[in-house]
């Protein structure tokens, strides 16, 4: 919750910003209209940047908190583990190669919260890459549900996104589920809402 506040404070000042150089900009002299105008668009374009930060970063707060309620030191029963219950198998294809779930155990600290979300980030653009022929699919609706990109990213990280495939390539009717019951369209449903692009 405290991370949604400080997002939602964030934004507020960058729109105060923005509203700002906007009365500066028209305030000014004729003269120096297109310097004002240039600045207002190098302005615009880093709040621009500073937001889909900030996007992606409540992206990966929620994933985390679905995944384990935020716990980077979580365990599941299968053997997944940290904040976004990376499988060891994950990690090993990833590169993170000496980091075991047996090392986890004894010592956590060989993969702290922010080697986790570099992790994470390095899975999310491996699946990305695996789902460049799917994103023709992005807008269209399958049994209700459309099909965002953060909900694609998502349901890849719950079963791969070999299994979001079939789900897209099925037109649903192959709906992976983990061994919890949750399902890939559940992901891809739940995690449509991020401006991702």
């Amino acid at each position: 919750m405290g991370i949604f506040i400080n997002i939602l404070i964030i934004k507020k000042t960058f729109l105060l910003i923005l509203f700002l150089s906007v009365t500066v900009l028209c305030n000014g002299p004729v003269t120096d209209f297109r310097l004002k105008l240039s600045e207002m668009s190098k302005l615009s374009a880093e709040i621009g940047l500073q937001n889909k930060e900030l996007e992606f970063y409540r992206f990966i707060n929620d994933l985390g908190h679905r995944e384990s309620g935020n716990n980077w030191l979580c365990i599941n029963t299968i053997g997944c583990f940290g904040e976004w219950q990376f499988a060891e198998s994950t990690l090993r294809y990833l590169g993170f190669r000496k980091i075991t779930l047996k090392k986890f155990r004894t010592d956590p600290s060989i993969f702290p919260r922010e080697l986790q979300i570099g992790a994470l980030k390095a899975l999310i653009r491996v699946n990305l890459i695996y789902l460049k022929d799917y994103e023709h699919y992005i807008g269209r609706s399958i049994k209700g549900i459309t099909v965002t990109k953060s909900g694609m990213i998502a349901a890849s990280h719950l079963g791969g996104a070999g299994s979001l495939m079939q789900f897209l390539d099925s037109n649903g009717r192959i709906n992976s589920k983990d061994l919890f019951g949750t399902s890939v369209s559940d992901y891809l449903k739940n995690f449509s809402s991020y401006d991702l692009d």
